[in-house]
């Protein structure tokens, strides 16, 4: 046996071993995507460390794993590339020490599938050559603007106008821009989903008057400003930047995502997950003021208790943490007690429903109010899009086609504390689980709304009407700096609801004891909640941006029922004093120490 074999073994039967024992070369840019794998091999099915000396190491996409895989809230793209695949492991430790992994082209750098009580510690996870592309702004005006690219960092090519981001194996055309602000590496103020500029810049001709210098010619009124930058957005949301699906007792710490295919962390029908200290944001020593392509941490379709604490997030395409569950639509009912149902979303396409014993509510798609709960007996999957749920009995009659089926087994407890919610596109945190949800501690600057609870049964089909909510100890700093959908305010409750019933849609949300920064006037903005308190607060008035809606309401409830506003201090300056009630039993309602202006 040669004697590198033998080492193995020997470090395999102790299992704590070191992936240069089996041929990984930190600090050189070989591929370790077939070391790693010797090693995750090599140990036995309970147990095992795993060392990364740290380093530099290099993972490509044509030496990655193949595995055929539907990710919740992604393009369904298959096979899918693994880099470092975990499956059907207990008690596996990863320790990075502090290591760097570098990654070509599109694939999951780290997948843990059907694993149990699983550790990974102490890596950076980041692209050689993003997917995602930036330049800063030379000149601008009303015929368009000129773009100075790193052509190294980011290669490209004009061919006949048109502009091509590229790398070995793909060329991308830009299908969108984002306006970053350098001085605070956040959306630039007042853009957002709005954009930077009125003016069709899908239709503008790209001439290189000089190398590394790119003039975008168009017509426009509204353009971005002289030493902005500008991020283009080439790629697709198809390979996560790790994917944890099926697996228990997940533990991730001291990790940095400085750059993601697509979602940073997805994690679906999975159970207890914890993550302490976990970065997706730009590395403070790089120029990238980009990190993720999409979400920071996803999580769909989990259950028990997740943890995430000391965290943080800058730079993302979407919203840093979104928790909820995904329903499915009644197509069709074949026997009393059987539905036929499909997943709405063709992102969500070839998701697992449920399994035998699950609790399901049968919601009415038009009021979201549940019909009534059943209890799964089998699951059959008809095709990627349709399965068939037999329940335990018979369907009550009032149950109709059209309407909705919410999964309650697969829905989590959640805490967040003490996390950085940083600029991103879109909002900060995003809930619907109607487990107990607890939010405190945490600093949020998000460009959209800073925390979002919503739930719908008609588009997305992500369920979850929440029961009991806590936001407390907070630190809002001017946020709502663009606009966005669900921007209503700093706190968003916005269920989608097309015939509002006589029953509101979520409950239990307690808001108290937090800090308000803003420059603007909505605080907050609640749609369809009984038991709503918004208690002991502190608004502060910032002139940092012009204020984007100075005369709305400061707190609008619209079809609330048993609203208390109580022991909140206001800025003399603070401008939202206005109160909306539409649909809301004011009987029901106790306001105290909301002076008028």
């Amino acid at each position: 046996m040669p004697l590198l074999q033998v080492l193995a073994f020997v470090m395999a039967s102790n299992s704590h071993i070191s992936v240069t024992d089996f041929g990984a070369r930190p600090n050189s840019t070989a591929d370790a995507c077939a070391a790693v794998a010797k090693a995750i091999q090599s140990l036995p099915k309970d147990g095992g460390i795993i060392d990364f000396p740290k380093g530099d190491y290099h993972f490509f996409r044509e030496n990655g794993i193949d595995r055929e895989l539907y990710l919740s809230n992604s393009d369904v793209v298959n096979p899918r590339k693994i880099a470092i695949l975990l499956e059907g492991k207990k008690g596996l430790k990863l320790k990075g020490n502090g290591s760097r992994l570098i990654f070509h082209d599109r694939i999951i750098p780290l997948a843990i599938l059907d694993c149990e009580n699983v550790s990974v510690d102490g890596f950076t996870i980041d692209w050689k050559r993003p997917l995602m592309s930036q330049g800063t702004v030379l000149s601008s005006g009303t015929q368009g603007f000129t773009l100075q690219i790193d052509r190294i960092a980011y290669p490209y090519v004009v061919e006949q106008g048109t502009l091509y981001f590229t790398d070995k194996t793909w060329k991308r055309r830009p299908w969108g821009y984002m306006e970053f602000d350098p001085a605070t590496k956040g959306i630039a103020y007042n853009t957002g989903d709005a954009g930077f500029t009125d003016g069709d810049i899908g239709r503008a001709k790209v001439t290189e008057p000089e190398p590394g210098q790119l003039k975008f010619d168009y017509p426009c009124t509204k353009y971005p400003r002289v030493g902005d930058i500008l991020v283009a957005r080439h790629g697709v949301r198809d390979h996560a930047g790790t994917f944890i699906q099926g697996s228990k007792n997940v533990t991730l710490s001291h990790m940095a995502y400085r750059h993601t295919s697509g979602l940073g962390i997805l994690s679906q029908y999975s159970t207890n997950l914890t993550f302490n200290r976990v970065e997706v944001a730009p590395s403070r020593q790089s120029e990238r003021v980009f990190a993720g392509h999409d979400d920071g941490f996803h999580f769909s379709n989990c259950k028990g208790d997740i943890l995430v604490d000391g965290c943080k997030f800058e730079g993302l395409m979407d919203d840093p943490i979104n928790v909820h569950g995904t329903a499915v639509r009644i197509v069709e009912r074949t026997a009393p007690g059987t539905l036929r149902c499909r997943f709405m979303h063709n992102q969500s396409v070839g998701l697992t429903f449920g399994v035998q014993g699950d609790s399901v509510s049968f919601l009415d798609h038009k009021t979201m109010i549940s019909r009534g709960l059943g209890a799964i007996k089998a699951v059959k999957h008809l095709s990627l899009e349709e399965v068939s749920v037999e329940f335990e009995s018979t369907v009550p009659t009032t149950v109709q086609v059209g309407d909705a089926l919410e999964n309650l087994t697969w829905t989590p407890n959640f805490t967040v504390r003490n996390t950085d919610f940083g600029t991103v596109r879109a909002r900060g945190l995003l809930v619907s689980t109607p487990g107990k949800v607890l939010v405190e501690h945490n600093v949020f600057r998000s460009s959209g709304a800073a925390i979002l609870i919503a739930g719908d049964a008609n588009y997305w089909y992500e369920s979850g009407a929440v029961t009991d909510v806590t936001i407390r100890d907070n630190k809002f700093l001017n946020c709502n700096t663009s606009p966005y959908q669900f921007g209503d305010a700093v706190i968003s409750i916005h269920p989608e609801i097309p015939e509002p019933g006589p029953t509101p849609f979520h409950r239990g949300i307690k808001i108290e004891s937090n800090t308000f920064e803003t420059f603007d006037s909505p605080l907050l903005w609640a749609k369809s909640v009984s038991g709503l308190s918004f208690l002991n607060n502190r608004v502060l008035a910032s002139d940092s941006y012009p204020p984007r809606n100075p005369d709305a309401p400061g707190l609008s409830f619209l079809q609330c029922k048993n609203v208390r506003v109580e022991g909140n201090h206001l800025d003399a300056k603070f401008r939202g004093r206005k109160v909306l009630f539409t649909g809301t039993d004011q009987a029901t309602v106790s306001i105290k120490d909301w002076p008028p202006l």
